[in-house]
């Protein structure tokens, strides 16, 4: 994707209540993948979204076609990233901030034994340090205005669990969780909730399907048989955003398809364990879903 495009992704066609002439601050909102989907419901929702990124023209681009949007064109990894929000924020009666931005770069990955300070460094500033920041910020400007708001920070799935080759990526997910609960138990008596929302194997701009996918993997390893979408993620965050999701703080909504809770014994498809070595209990298995499959 060049820096002058814009991939809208689908969205669903839903008005979530609570969310009409609310200010939400979405970081991360023009990459055409969970920000950008997550930006149309908000709008379609009746919201005045505040839309940071770094890609000047594709800010421009989202703001086209939805206008009514505020641009801030701002690297939330610098200082003056930083500061541009600040400012966003202040000018703003702000209602909900959104963290999208996140990710790992061929060169985050090694082997913890090789692992340089400045991997750890990036891992940690991508992941979890610029999101702390901004949520440190939105939540002030909330308590000045004494109407609360809501925090709703991304995450991954796996980040609960043992990431080999991303420690980096898995740890710093893992602790903007942690970070997350405290915040909720912090900031709630301000009434201002705090959420992440983790996600699984999801098609983006970024992480998609490659060309000679059939979707045999999908099939064997998600129980619900396919990847997501970004929709399906920011429909999470529009749900913990709105009103729906008044009495909900300091939890995860993970958004996989049911891929994490899934064992690593688990066998494909149908989940007959690998370590089954009983030949006569394997077969009764597989008979008993090919009769399910054939019912």
């Amino acid at each position: 994707m060049n820096a002058g495009s814009l991939r809208e992704p689908a969205v669903p066609d839903v008005v979530l209540p609570g969310l009409a002439g609310r200010d939400v601050l979405v970081v991360g909102a023009a990459s055409g993948g969970v920000g950008t989907a997550t930006t149309a419901m908000l709008v379609r929702s009746g919201a005045r979204v505040v839309a940071v990124d770094r890609a000047e023209d594709r800010l421009a681009a989202l703001v086209a076609r939805h206008p009514g949007t505020t641009p801030v064109v701002a690297d939330v990894l610098t200082a003056e990233g930083t500061a541009a929000v600040q400012r966003a924020v202040a000018a703003a009666d702000l209602a909900g901030l959104v963290n999208v931005v996140g990710g790992v770069t061929p060169g985050d990955i090694g082997h913890v034994l090789e692992l340089t300070a400045d991997q750890w460094r990036q891992g940690w500033e991508l992941n979890a340090g610029y999101a702390l920041e901004t949520c440190r910020l939105a939540a002030r400007r909330m308590v000045r205005t004494g109407r609360g708001g809501v925090l709703v920070n991304l995450s991954v799935a796996d980040a609960r669990r043992a990431m080999p080759w991303f420690a980096p990526y898995g740890s710093a997910r893992s602790a903007l969780e942690s970070a997350t609960r405290t915040m909720a138990v912090e900031l709630g008596p301000f009434g201002i909730r705090a959420n992440t929302v983790a996600w699984g194997l999801i098609d983006s701009p970024r992480a998609h399907s490659g060309a000679g996918s059939d979707g045999t993997r999908e099939r064997d390893l998600i129980p619900l048989g396919r990847r997501g979408g970004v929709g399906d993620v920011a429909s999470a965050v529009l749900y913990l955003l709105s009103d729906l999701a008044a009495y909900v703080t300091g939890q995860t909504v993970v958004v996989d398809g049911g891929q994490s809770l899934r064992a690593a014994h688990d066998g494909p498809r149908h989940n007959i364990p690998e370590f089954l070595e009983l030949a006569g209990a394997r077969a009764a298995l597989r008979a008993t879903i090919d009769r399910i499959a054939s019912a």
